[in-house]
């Protein structure tokens, strides 16, 4: 019987290796790492309510927002309760204060992280952070000072309508309050420094 040299068997055995890891997970492995996602996954989405106005600042305190637009979050929840999500959201809104030159439509566009704690099965309250931008458009209402990146924390609270196990599944209302900093400062921009956000959510959760 014929015996390799140590150094083809090395190399044999390096080469057998490779393949196996080119082959990449075996398949029950992969069902495996689907079936948990698929039992912890959380995903939102809803149609917002939102008011922003300026919160202790002297700069602008008549400014007041007021619109809505759509809300997505994804991440994962876990069997203690805790979760995990990242989302983003884009607010149309309008001004409602008396200042006519502040008048007009304004995109407030973000994302955020945010880790949850489920305290029931009916209700959760997350703690974030975001970034993003505000500003006023569109076509000639468009005005460089009138815009700058905003970024802050906020807090949430969720409670289910509906259980996970109804349909639509888990039907859902979210009630969200955040602090907000401007990062541009005057004369580059006339928005509040600081402005306070409160925003309602109806939607549906997985």
């Amino acid at each position: 019987m014929l015996r390799s040299p140590p150094a083809q068997r090395l190399r044999l055995a390096v080469a057998i290796a490779l393949c196996l890891g080119l082959a990449g997970p075996s398949p029950a492995a992969a069902a495996g790492a689907g079936r948990f996602i698929a039992d912890h996954l959380a995903f939102d989405i809803a149609g917002v309510g939102s008011w922003r106005a300026a919160w202790t600042d002297d700069r602008n305190p008549g400014f007041h927002l007021a619109g809505g637009g759509p809300e997505l979050n994804v991440g994962l929840e876990f069997d203690n309760g805790f979760g995990f999500l990242l989302g983003g959201r884009a607010l149309f809104l309008s001004h409602v204060g008396d200042d006519q030159s502040l008048t007009g439509m304004y995109i407030d566009a973000s994302g955020h992280a945010m880790a949850q704690v489920r305290v029931t099965d009916w209700i959760r309250i997350g703690l974030g952070a975001s970034g993003g931008r505000l500003w006023r458009c569109c076509n000639e209402a468009e005005d460089a000072n009138l815009s700058s990146l905003l970024f802050g924390g906020f807090l949430r609270l969720g409670i289910d309508i509906l259980p996970r196990n109804a349909l639509p599944r888990a039907l859902g209302l979210w009630m969200r309050v955040g602090i907000d900093g401007t990062a541009a400062a005057p004369p580059t921009t006339r928005l509040p420094q600081s402005s306070m956000n409160i925003a309602l959510g109806l939607g549906m959760r997985l």
